[in-house]
């Protein structure tokens, strides 16, 4: 039960900044905040990866899906087994995949409002699975691909 504490975190997390969003900033606005660090912009991305791939909805939310339920799988299948550094790391993609999912159904495309000037517009479910998969790509990369305890 503890391996969705971390996905549903972030899909809360996710929505409700989302949410304060759509409330608070008109679509195309940009805000500055932090001194013009960064910026709180809203924007609807159709595409995928940063908005940089223009890609329809059904073929990204059926990827969405495939990929969660693989992630499911693994963790509901071998949970004794897997490291709790996997468990982090798979638990950020599940939450954020499924924060964006959500955004898909509900609107057809994603909100993203995280703006540095310098990157493409993102939100906290991008963020999630960046973080999500650094994080398998560590253990990969330090020899431990599973995450499994020793």
């Amino acid at each position: 039960m503890q391996s969705l504490f971390l996905p549903v975190a972030v899909i809360v997390l996710d929505q409700i900044t989302k949410g304060l969003v759509e409330k608070a900033v008109q679509n195309g606005v940009s805000i500055p905040v932090l001194g013009g660090l960064i910026h709180i912009s809203r924007v609807h991305n159709p595409g995928s990866s940063f908005g940089v791939l223009k890609t329809p909805t059904v073929p990204i939310a059926v990827t969405c899906l495939a990929v969660i339920a693989w992630v499911i799988v693994v963790l509901t299948g071998t949970d004794k087994r897997l490291g709790r550094t996997f468990q982090v790391g798979a638990g950020l993609i599940v939450g954020g995949a499924l924060g964006n999912l959500i955004d898909r159904v509900r609107l057809g495309s994603v909100i993203d409002f995280i703006d540095f000037h310098i990157w493409p517009v993102f939100n906290v479910a991008d963020t999630a699975v960046c973080v999500g998969a650094a994080i398998l790509v560590y253990n990969l990369v330090m020899g431990n691909p599973g995450g499994r305890n020793n």
